[in-house]
């Protein structure tokens, strides 16, 4: 809703407004994404845990990270391309789909330090976070080009075999190392001075990290 907003005041001819409305749609996913680490390690410590429950889930998922996030990079920058614009954004929804599909179907069979595929949750967040960084509509044709690529490659990376590590908590029980503490403390304390810096730069590294590993073995 708040990238359908956005796209009218632009055409109303007021990009200010739709650049604050497309930032509030990339926090409104980033609250979601929270929420979506957290949901399995409540539901855990609780002894609630269904294949109900991941099956529901999966379609939560489908709804936030694929149509919210096909309709918020459409209306930001893939509508210069009309049709092909629309297309390449119903691409990610698909690819987000079919990933989540095959993860309920493997993940009691993989390792679970580890995603097959890039998780559609940063698959949505990658791309929101170059929305969060430059909110303003596009109107420059070539760079709108380079998010269709963009977009391109963040959903073959969701249905590739890449290996992504996992960042779910699925052990709250066990003791953290005081190394790992200090590191999330300053990575909280990054996102509150540079938020949407913190977001584009984690964002890139995140999506980058599997191909690079996985190159990094075939060496």
């Amino acid at each position: 809703l708040l990238a359908m907003r956005a796209s009218e005041a632009n055409v109303l001819g007021d990009p200010v407004r739709a650049g604050r409305l497309f930032q509030l749609a990339c926090w409104a996913l980033i609250v979601s994404a929270v929420f979506d680490t957290f949901d399995g390690l409540v539901a855990r410590l609780m002894k609630a845990t269904t294949e109900f429950g991941k099956e529901y889930d999966s379609l939560a998922d489908v709804v936030t990270f694929g149509v919210a996030t096909a309709v918020l990079i459409y209306c930001w920058g893939l509508h210069l391309f009309g049709r092909l614009g629309a297309g390449i954004a119903f691409l990610f929804l698909v690819a987000g789909s079919l990933r989540l599909a095959r993860f309920n179907v493997i993940s009691a069979k993989t390792d679970h330090r580890y995603f097959v595929g890039l998780p559609i949750p940063a698959g949505a967040l990658a791309l929101s976070s170059v929305i969060n960084y430059a909110p303003q509509p596009v109107t420059d044709k070539r760079f709108a080009l380079v998010m269709l690529v963009v977009t391109i490659c963040v959903a073959f990376a969701m249905v590739s075999t890449v290996r992504y590590r996992s960042q779910k908590f699925k052990n709250a029980q066990k003791p953290v190392p005081v190394q790992v503490v200090l590191l999330i403390v300053l990575m909280i304390a990054m996102f509150l001075k540079w938020p949407a810096e913190f977001m584009l730069i984690f964002g890139i590294f995140y999506v980058s990290s599997g191909p690079v590993v996985k190159l990094w073995n075939i060496a």
